[in-house]
């Protein structure tokens, strides 16, 4: 069998040769009339396309050109609702660099599952083992120590080159400052590695013309003109040993608002500063600068860390004293763990302790990735003292990373803030929602502007709300995990006890109607009506959460592994509990059942319709018919609609008004066709 190859992309003439016999050759049909992998366009028109620039320097070659060409097919090219795109004309311009590799390659450091880094993978063949064995190199820049002596003594030494970040001379001038901050917050983690200012921001030059900001030899801090709300850190690598070139940063001007949005949904009850829209622009230059030690973290080789805001106790972070003797609520600046919003009015937090820092893993992962190991004089011969660092996890929770197979951790979870307890957390963020509603008007109606920022503004403290709800679903059927390297078992199943106190908050909160998201004087500023519809939506989702196909199947798993029976919240005690919860007023003598709750027990019909009826199920793929899903998730499902149409059934004469009846009645057509479809 061949061995693969990458395209090629052109074959060119040579024109002539060189003094060195090197062979010349003209490639402006590649960058004016390239391919797909050039140009990112379905084709390219030479005679609307021309080269803009280029320039040569010792070990790099910048071009930039500009490209007529049309569209590619689907959304990458604009498009929507499924259009061919084809017969689009664009026109765009385009950077390429081409670089040549360092002669003296940089000493790869083996990737770890236990310590978050960025990797690039390869086969190894000719290791010894019986068969391929893939290895790993991380992603990191070249740090080397300019004193050994003074490093051995345990002194802090310069790099001999320290990693420079430039930022983009169209960034606001008031955010600069704020920008170099978010950038040199890594050197305090770069002490842990022995160097001290490894890491600096830089603004780039606007006139000079020796300088261009895509350059393959700088990274810099793009601040890109833009409505979308984010920002991104990506990096391109050697990957001959993970050596990062060129680290970038995207930040769009929108991200602000994205800022304001969270900040004031979460903490507004925390920090007087953000009851009054806009943010003043000390409070919104520091949380650019949060974003920003974030990006910049994923440029020189972090991935997100998703488990560490886990890894504290709920209480301690309400705690002043804690924050600050840990650098604030979440263990890594790479977590989406916003802002502190477990915190209460009368814990008294300093609102500069509400956002995040450079955490104690930050500054464990920084010394693993970036420390040289100076008695070792290869890649293997790091490996047992690399070995030995990450070992520090097994004591140290907020050392820990996100196991990369583990889908149903509990404290593995996104946007969380003291997960550690999802439940308890998640009820006292509710506190802080509930006030943050209070604020919406007196913060967002002003006299002669419309009410877009206060709809915004709602629709985050919506979802902010099924945010809680799914941090406390997660732990219903969950697996704690761990990672480890031969040292025993990585996942441990969520207790019985716990499991069935995250159902009861749930029952008491996702599925009773949140009234206080339901005020009409918020409500008919914003909209004619869509507040039922909204409210079904956001209770439908954590249904269809609790009861999709791989929950109902952990549960499963975990009571035939289990032990003891007894000590396994089982999926007949979730769809008990559940029951309970969506279907109470089946239980009263008169049976009344409000809009909201109609809703919700049709979305808990749905939920189970497509879980017995998954989409795909019965279509034909890799040439055989797929069978729809087979365990005893449809028996139980089955029952579950089987044992709730009798219960309607004697429920029925019980209505006590006429839309109750009708709902009754309608679900139990419902359950008939579902459980009987007709082909």
């Amino acid at each position: 069998e061949g061995m693969r190859r990458g395209p090629v992309l052109a074959v060119l003439p040579v024109r002539a040769y060189g003094a060195d016999s090197a062979a010349v050759v003209d490639v402006t049909q590649l960058f004016v009339t390239g391919p797909r992998e050039i140009s990112g366009l379905e084709s390219v028109d030479r005679d609307r396309s021309w080269l803009e620039s280029f320039a040569s320097f010792p070990r790099n070659v910048e071009v930039e050109a500009t490209q007529t060409g049309r569209a590619p097919q689907g959304p990458g090219g604009g498009g929507s609702g499924g259009q061919n795109n084809q017969d689009r004309t664009v026109t765009q311009r385009v950077h390429w660099s081409l670089l040549l590799l360092s002669d003296r390659p940089m000493r790869p450091r083996y990737h770890d599952a236990r310590v978050g880094f960025s990797a690039s993978e390869y086969m190894d063949y000719g290791t010894g083992e019986h068969g391929v064995e893939e290895r790993s190199l991380i992603h990191r820049f070249r740090l080397e120590i300019s004193d050994s002596a003074a490093f051995r003594r345990g002194e802090l030494v310069a790099p001999v080159e320290p990693i420079t970040f430039w930022i983009d001379p169209a960034t606001p001038n008031w955010l600069k400052p704020w920008v170099a901050r978010g950038v040199e917050a890594w050197n305090g983690a770069f002490r842990e590695a022995g160097f001290r200012d490894a890491i600096e921001a830089r603004v780039a030059p606007a006139d000079d013309a020796d300088f261009d900001l895509h350059d393959a030899r700088y990274s810099v801090i793009y601040w890109r003109p833009s409505t979308v709300a984010n920002a991104t850190g990506v990096q391109t690598v050697d990957p001959r040993s993970g050596e990062i070139l060129k680290g970038e940063v995207n930040m769009y001007h929108n991200v602000q608002s994205m800022l304001r949005d969270w900040y004031f949904t979460q903490v507004a009850p925390l920090d007087p500063r953000a009851r009054q829209l806009p943010l003043p622009d000390s409070l919104m230059g520091r949380l650019v600068e949060y974003v920003v030690t974030h990006e910049i973290g994923h440029s020189i080789g972090f991935p997100h860390n998703l488990k560490a805001s886990a890894m504290y106790p709920a209480d301690s972070i309400r705690s002043e004293s804690f924050l600050r003797r840990m650098g604030g609520h979440v263990a890594t600046l790479m977590d989406y763990s916003r802002f502190n919003y477990v915190a209460q009015p009368e814990d008294k937090i300093p609102p500069e302790l509400l956002v995040p820092k450079i955490g104690p893993y930050d500054r464990f992962a920084v010394m693993w990735g970036y420390r040289p190991i100076l008695e070792a004089r290869t890649a293997d011969e790091e490996r047992p003292i690399l070995d030995r660092w990450a070992r520090q996890q097994d004591t140290i929770p907020w050392l820990r990373f996100s196991t990369d197979d583990a889908p149903n951790d509990p404290y593995d979870l996104t946007e969380a803030v003291g997960d550690a307890d999802a439940i308890k957390s998640s009820r006292l963020g509710l506190l802080n929602l509930e006030r943050v509603v209070d604020m919406l008007i007196p913060a967002a109606e002003r006299p002669g502007e419309d009410y877009e920022l206060l709809e915004d503004l709602y629709d985050d403290a919506v979802a902010q709300w099924g945010r809680y709800m799914g941090h406390v679903a997660a732990v219903i059927g969950g697996a704690e995990s761990q990672e480890r390297y031969g040292t025993g078992p990585r996942f441990e199943p969520v207790s019985r006890a716990k499991q069935w106190e995250a159902m009861q908050f749930l029952n008491e909160h996702a599925f009773r109607t949140p009234e206080f998201l339901l005020d009409p004087e918020i409500l008919r500023r914003i909209e004619a009506a869509g507040a039922i519809f909204r409210v079904r939506t956001a209770q439908g989702r954590v249904l269809s959460a609790l009861l999709s196909r791989s929950r109902l199947n952990h549960l499963i798993e975990y009571e035939a592994l289990a032990a003891d029976p007894d000590d396994v919240y089982t999926v007949g005690d979730m769809v008990a509990d559940l029951h309970a919860g969506v279907w109470g007023e089946l239980d009263g003598g008169a049976v009344r059942v409000d809009v909201y709750r109609r809703n919700l027990q049709r979305a808990f019909l749905e939920a189970i319709e497509a879980e017995l009826a998954p989409a795909g199920a019965g279509q034909t793929y890799g040439g055989q018919k797929q069978a729809a899903w087979n365990s005893d998730v449809r028996p139980v499902l089955r029952g579950e609609l089987r044992a709730l149409d009798h219960e309607l059934a004697q429920a029925l004469p019980r209505a006590a008004d006429r839309m109750t009846r009708l709902h009754l009645e309608d679900v139990r057509a419902e359950i008939e066709r579902i459980l009987d479809p007709q082909e």
